[in-house]
């Protein structure tokens, strides 16, 4: 038997039933849908219709969006007076804390001085400075003038000494007042 004839007539009747089961598919699945009731749609950006269908359960949603999510509701809190007011975010404050290195300096006169070059904090302030490595902390009053330095915080020798050795100048400390 020839082969290009044999996948000719393959070919023919695929496209024959093709041609007719297609149709016919179309046509038997034509009335199933029920015209009395229209499909449930939310435009994205428009408040939701209750739903007034009496056969819906009571665990469904009242009104949901295309994706069939519900809603964002208001847990707590003042609720906007108005759909067009802005919602409120609450941002917290930031702590009153930098992190920065540590040295020492022979110069300050004082132990319990210091000298902070971290911005943001005041003027005769009392500064905890507690050390990254070991978690030892001393507390001193940021009042010693002069230029900011390169660390975030200088401190007296003495000072230095009681939470990190000498030799291990700077070290990394989280500052806070």
């Amino acid at each position: 038997m020839d082969y290009e004839y044999a996948q000719r007539r393959r070919t023919f009747v695929a496209i024959a039933i093709t041609l007719v089961l297609a149709p016919a598919a179309f046509l038997l699945t034509r009335g199933d849908d029920d015209a009395a009731t229209p499909p449930d749609v939310t435009v994205i950006g428009t408040t939701p219709q209750a739903v007034t269908d009496t056969t819906v359960g009571a665990s469904a949603p009242t009104a949901t969006d295309v994706m069939g999510t519900s809603p964002v509701e208001v847990l707590s809190g003042d609720a906007s007076s108005s759909d067009d007011d802005p919602a409120t975010i609450a941002i917290p404050r930031p702590p009153q804390g930098v992190a920065g290195t540590a040295t020492f300096s022979r110069d300050i006169g004082d132990v319990e001085d210091c000298l902070v070059g971290a911005l943001g904090v005041p003027f005769d302030a009392r500064v905890t400075v507690t050390n990254l490595d070991n978690s030892m902390r001393i507390d001193c009053i940021n009042n010693v003038g002069g230029p900011r330095p390169e660390e975030a915080i200088v401190l007296h020798a003495d000072a230095f000494l009681q939470i990190a050795d000498l030799t291990d100048a700077p070290v990394p400390v989280q500052i806070t007042w």
